[in-house]
C-alpha cells in the first residue's frame, strides 16, 4: 500500500509511520521542519513531506500526493472541529479517481474522553460498541468530526480514539507529572505539584501498540468502514499509582495535590472505565508492551533520555 501519514514526526505519529515502513508499505510522511525530514524521516524510509498542513499552499503540496494513496491518517494535534474538518474536506477535494476505482481508507485520530462517564460501577464502564457521552466539555468537538469520517461514501472511514499515550518522551504524562517530579527531584523538599483526585482511574496506551492498531486497521480498511476503535490497555491504572511509581523512580518524597484549571485539566481527573475489544475481535490487536506502573522504570529512563536529547538540539 501507499500508505500518508499527517503529522509523521509527532509522538504518535513517527511510531506509526515506522510501522507501516516494517511492514512493507511505500509510507509519505508530513512535516513543517526540513531539519525533521532530514533527520527523522528520511533516514527511516519515510519519504519526507514538507509543508504546512494547514496553510493553503501547504494543503496543495499534501493533497496531491495524499490524493494517489490508499490509506490517510490524520495524526494531527487538533483543539477543535474546524482544522481536522479542513484536513479532511482538503483531501476529499483532491480525490479524482475513475469510477469504480477503489475507494483509500481515511482514518481519523480521535480521544477516549468522549467516551468518558466518570468513576463508578458498571453504570460508568464504557466500550466501542457504547455511545459517546457528554462527560468531558473540553472533547465534546470530536463528533464533529468523527461522523463526517465514518459516513462518508467517497472513503473508507474509520476512527481511532487513543487513550492517554506513554512511552518514550512521555506525552501527557510528561506535562503533567514527569517535568514536575524532575524539577522537584533537584529541590530540598523533593515534592511536586500535580492534577490529581484520590479516585482518578487512567486508560492508557504505549505508543507502539498505538501504532500497531493503525497498521492493522490500515490494511484492512475497506471492510473496517464506519468502525470506531479504542486504543487502550485491557486494564485501567489509579492515577495515584502512577504518581506512586514516579515518586520511587524520581528520588522525590511525594506529591501534592493543585486544582484542575480549565476543561482539558477536568478531563485529565475524570475515569475512563474500559475494556477494549474490537480491535482484538476484528484485526486480532493486542497491547503487548508493560502498563505504565509497571514499566515505570523503562519509561522514566526513556523520558530522561529523550529531554537530553531535545535539550541539546
Amino acid at each position: 500500500m501507499k500508505v500518508f501519514i499527517l503529522g509523521a514526526t509527532g509522538f504518535l505519529g513517527l511510531p506509526a509511520a515506522e510501522a507501516f515502513v516494517r511492514a512493507g508499505h511505500i509510507v509519505y510522511g508530513t512535516t513543517r521542519s526540513e531539519r525533521s525530514a532530514a533527520e527523522k524521516l528520511a533516514p527511516n524510509e519515510i519519504i519526507p513531506i514538507v509543508a504546512d498542513p494547514y496553510s493553503d499552499e501547504g494543503k496543495k503540496v499534501w493533497g496531491k500526493i495524499a490524493a494517489q494513496c490508499d490509506v490517510v491518517i490524520d495524526i494531527l494535534s487538533a483543539n477543535g472541529a474546524k482544522s481536522a474538518i479542513d484536513i479532511f474536506h482538503n483531501f476529499l477535494d483532491h480525490l479524482d479517481r475513475l469510477k469504480g476505482s477503489p475507494k483509500p481508507t481515511y482514518i481519523y485520530t480521535s480521544g477516549l474522553w468522549i467516551n468518558t462517564r466518570g468513576y463508578g460501577g458498571l453504570d460508568k464502564w464504557t466500550d466501542e460498541r457504547q455511545p459517546t457521552s457528554t462527560y468531558n466539555d473540553a472533547v465534546q468537538w470530536r463528533p464533529l468530526i468523527e461522523v463526517p469520517v465514518l459516513e462518508s461514501e467517497k472513503v473508507h472511514g474509520v476512527v481511532i480514539r487513543g487513550a492517554v499515550v506513554y512511552g518514550r518522551d512521555g506525552s501527557a504524562f510528561a506535562s503533567y507529572i514527569f517535568d514536575e517530579a524532575l524539577k522537584a527531584s533537584k529541590t530540598e523538599e523533593k515534592v511536586f505539584d500535580t492534577v490529581y483526585s484520590k479516585e482518578t482511574r487512567i486508560a492508557s496506551i504505549h505508543t507502539d501498540d498505538m501504532a500497531d492498531l493503525y497498521l492493522r486497521v490500515a490494511e484492512r480498511g475497506p471492510i473496517l468502514k464506519g468502525q470506531v476503535f479504542m486504543a487502550s490497555n485491557q486494564a485501567t491504572e489509579r492515577l495515584t499509582d502512577i504518581l506512586d511509581a514516579v515518586v520511587r523512580v524520581s528520588g522525590c518524597t511525594g506529591y501534592k495535590a493543585k486544582p484542575p484549571k480549565g476543561a482539558m485539566q477536568e478531563a485529565w481527573i475524570s475515569s475512563t472505565l474500559i475494556k477494549p475489544s474490537l480491535g482484538d475481535a476484528l484485526t486480532g490487536w493486542r497491547p503487548r508492551k508493560m502498563s505504565l506502573v509497571d514499566g515505570m522504570d523503562i519509561y522514566w529512563s526513556s523520558y530522561l533520555a529523550n529531554k537530553r536529547l531535545r535539550d541539546t538540539e
